[in-house]
């Protein structure tokens, strides 16, 4: 995959240079001779595997995390991404002083058509080959639209290369055609795609990657039978497995696993992911810890028994609420008392650089742990472990849901949850059911489900768009948020000397998304002002 990474960097050097813009992107158009440029087979592998540098890296996509009720983004003034996750994660967005302009990218569906047009140019190259680098690129454009009409709901669907800038006036079309497109592109992409690679090829998207984000696609749409039927087809091709690890999945152990579908590879000499200043804790690796996990999701972990909450275990302490706890907390949350990589104790009540509040420090009293690379912890910024964009427990999480709501919780939605927990060394469904006095039917187990995606995915950006397509914003980012509460004292933090093992609960914001506008995202104004046929959004006129 490293290959993939130098085609990229020596594409974007030695290739693309800026000409005029056009209404769709922010950015300017790639422009470069055709006539010098499509003589030779390896000519056409470099542009295709720019389109890698296209999907979603670590320090972009876990800010969605801000947006959601897992964590708050603490700064509304520090890069564009991290700050529009305060304000769409509070509801104070405002579209005509905003920007979310992030995912508009229509700079990239040009590159993915100029593919199509011109790799046909290319002499004596091999079909195989030529499918399946035009298949890759459907996946990428795919997913490219898939992401605009996630959050813009209708967008144009842009079918080819636009040769000035009146014929890219466009108006929007309706999200249904936009998903039908979407899912014509990954069906034509996925018999052309192998099912794995080896060597400088790892990493580059499979059949199962097609078959996994197609899966996605259909779930965030509510085509639950057929969710579940292209999830079952990831499943059956026995490609694919939990990592044995959850913590190590994350970390550079994990890069390559059974268990990856579809990553963003980062490599520490050349795309390194950046999560430093955003993840890291200061007193570790200089951090600046911009996005925090919210105690709302700490508290969602269940008891290590299974009690749900986690209160209801006999075993819990009010003074070390944090052990006996699903193991997944451990290995996602720094909470106070726990061991950094450098060995010390995380200790955010007392500590100068970690404490509460502080510049460089958690406003929760929280830091997220399984995405920051646990092997760098001197310069910032140059973590090497992948961003998982999908993965293996996701496609279970998706043929759960999707089958429960299809046809309810028949054997293999419970065995696919089971398969997850069970890595987790969690009890299983029915354990748990019946620990807490719960009857297994389609409403129960959808709850359960949906509290379990949130557990098993926490960190990785998915929670926002669930909270959206489940249409749960007024219950879960509607109202205050606060820090941990330790008005009790923790027995992990020393009290000694002069120092506090106590913290008040206090309030960090209000959370204001009372209208369903909220669900769907404006179009940038900076975009409108060039467009004639583009219309905003009905909710944010």
């Amino acid at each position: 995959m490293k290959k993939i990474l130098t085609y990229t960097a020596i594409l974007f050097f030695t290739l693309l240079s800026a000409c005029t813009k056009d209404f769709l992107d922010r950015s300017p158009l790639d422009q470069y001779s055709d006539e010098t440029y499509w003589t030779t087979p390896q000519d056409a592998v470099k542009f295709a595997s720019r389109v890698y540098e296209f999907m979603p890296t670590a320090d972009f996509f876990v800010c969605y995390e801000g947006m959601s009720d897992n964590a708050f983004s603490k700064t509304a003034s520090w890069g564009n991404t991290l700050r529009n996750a305060q304000l769409i994660g509070n509801s104070t967005f405002v579209v005509t002083t905003g920007n979310l302009g992030d995912e508009w990218q229509y700079g990239q569906v040009r590159h993915c058509f100029e593919f199509f047009q011109n790799v046909d140019k290319v002499p004596d190259m091999d079909e195989v080959l030529k499918k399946r680098l035009v298949g890759e690129v459907k996946v990428a454009l795919a997913y490219r639209y898939f992401m605009m009409a996630t959050l813009y709901r209708d967008v144009p669907l842009v079918m080819k290369v636009f040769t000035d800038v009146k014929e890219s006036d466009v108006p929007q079309d309706k999200k249904a055609a936009i998903i039908t497109q979407v899912l014509k592109w990954l069906d034509e992409a996925a018999p052309d795609l192998p099912t794995t690679y080896s060597g400088d090829d790892k990493g580059r998207f499979t059949k199962g990657a097609a078959l996994a984000l197609k899966a996605r696609v259909l779930l965030y749409n509510g085509d639950y039978t057929n969710a579940a039927a292209a999830a079952k087809a990831v499943m059956d091709l026995n490609v694919y497995s939990l990592y044995p690890d959850y913590y190590n999945l994350f970390q550079q152990e994990g890069d390559y696993s059974p268990e990856d579908i579809m990553s963003f590879i980062h490599v520490k000499e050349i795309k390194p992911n950046g999560l430093r200043d955003i993840l890291g804790v200061n007193s570790v690796c200089t951090g600046t810890l911009y996005l925090n996990p919210l105690p709302a999701l700490v508290d969602d972990y269940e008891s290590a028994a299974g009690y749900y909450p986690y209160t209801k275990d006999p075993a819990y302490d009010i003074h070390a609420p944090y052990n006996n706890r699903d193991p997944r907390l451990n290995a996602t949350i720094y909470y106070p008392g726990s061991t950094l990589p450098n060995n010390k104790v995380y200790d955010p009540f007392n500590n100068t650089l970690d404490k509460i509040g502080g510049d460089k420090a958690t406003y929760t009293g929280y830091a997220f742990k399984k995405m920051f690379d646990k092997t760098e912890s001197e310069a910032r910024d140059n973590g090497g472990n992948d961003w998982k964009i999908l993965r293996y427990a996701e496609v279970l999480l998706t043929y759960a849901e999707a089958a429960n709501e299809a046809t309810g919780p028949g054997a293999a939605v419970i065995s696919a949850i089971d398969q997850i927990r069970a890595r987790a060394h969690m009890p299983t469904v029915a354990a748990t059911f019946a620990l807490n006095g719960w009857t297994i039917n389609q409403e129960t187990m959808r709850t359960f489900i949906r509290h379990e995606r949130r557990i098993e995915l926490a960190g990785e950006g998915h929670r926002y768009f669930d909270i959206l397509r489940w249409r749960i914003g007024q219950q879960v980012l509607k109202g205050p948020i606060y820090t941990l509460d330790a008005s009790q004292g923790l027995t992990a933090i020393d009290a000694g000397n002069g120092k506090t093992n106590k913290y008040p609960k206090t309030k960090l914001e209000e959370r204001y998304f009372n209208s369903d506008k909220f669900y769907v995202w404006p179009i940038p104004q900076s975009i409108l002002d060039q467009a004639r046929n583009l219309q905003q959004q009905p909710e944010w006129k």
